[in-house]
């Protein structure tokens, strides 16, 4: 039931609509609720408007106003996370620095489905608006400067509202990047790959030694290391290839030291992988954060074929 719609934010108890945080200017979105602290809502959301991929306004049962909403894919795993941290006490939906509703968790949420209640139900509507105008704007806003495509707004208003209404924004602001920052993007067309994946097998073997060694160094000075880091510095292009790779499962241990190691034998400039991802706890914010370092190594990349 957990993974359904209606399985989800269950024994609610609401706290009033004009509850008030105490720290202000925080996102509207889903946040954790704290105990033993004078603030009780977490500083950093779970969830944002940003993340969502749908809302609509709905009536219960009983006819009480509700706001059903779905998580974009590109979060699910964050949501499901922190939902199953979330089993047993509180999390709260935050609208102008006021809590609308404080449902219990009962379980690991991986629909990414929510719904916002309230006691004062005739006040959902007007929300539902806002934040239906928040999603919108934050949508515009990526292609703010751009030329209007003509076909687009030949739509009514509300035709163009929905559309923005179900564009998921990650996916939207990964297309605008790699539009306005090409270099920040490498296209590759690799016909061989034999040899690759041939030094690659021979790494993920050695790698897979039980007791081989509990140091980076001594994995750094193993021939089948030093030949896969050879082959990728003089033919930087399967840079492309490694990051598809196995190494890029896990980084926060020794997968990211040789990761480091490898693109900074060919690129002394290159940021660490492992800063980039350090501070991520869950795998949706690892990987925008592995993105992010992935464009500084194809701006390298890019940097070193024009000046070939």
């Amino acid at each position: 039931m957990c993974k359904k719609l209606f399985g989800i934010l269950a024994l609610f108890s609401f706290l009033p609509y004009f509850s008030v945080c105490q720290n202000k200017f925080r996102e509207n979105g889903w946040y954790h609720i704290l105990s033993g602290q004078t603030d009780s809502i977490s500083r950093e959301p779970i969830v944002t408007i940003k993340d969502f991929i749908s809302l609509r306004l709905e009536t219960d049962y009983f006819g009480k106003n509700v706001i059903s909403g779905q998580i974009s894919k590109y979060k699910l795993n964050k949501w499901a996370k922190e939902t199953e941290k979330a089993i047993g006490r509180q999390i709260a939906f935050v609208f102008n620095d006021s809590i609308i509703t404080n449902p219990r968790v009962n379980c690991r949420i991986e629909s990414g489905a929510f719904q916002i209640t309230s006691i004062l139900d005739k006040e959902l509507p007007d929300i539902y608006e806002r934040l239906k105008q928040e999603k919108i704007n934050s949508i515009e806003a990526l292609f703010e400067g751009w030329e209007k495509d003509s076909l687009f707004y030949a739509m009514s208003p509300e035709q163009r509202d929905s559309i923005r209404m179900v564009t998921d924004y990650w996916e939207a602001s990964a297309w605008v990047d790699l539009i306005t920052k090409p270099d920040e993007h490498y296209w590759y067309s690799i016909t061989d790959s034999t040899e690759y994946k041939k030094l690659e097998e021979a790494l993920k073997e050695e790698l897979g030694k039980l007791n081989f060694s509990s140091r980076v160094s001594d994995y750094m000075k193993s021939k089948a290391y030093q030949a896969y880091k050879t082959y990728i510095c003089n033919n930087p292009i399967y840079i492309n290839l490694m990051f598809k790779s196995f190494l890029f499962k896990q980084f926060k241990g020794l997968d990211g030291y040789l990761i480091d190691d490898i693109i900074r034998a060919k690129y002394p400039s290159a940021p660490s992988i492992r800063t980039y991802v350090e501070k991520t706890d869950d795998s949706d914010d690892e990987r925008f954060a592995v993105y992010e370092w992935q464009r500084k190594i194809w701006f390298l990349m890019n940097k070193e074929k024009k000046n070939l």
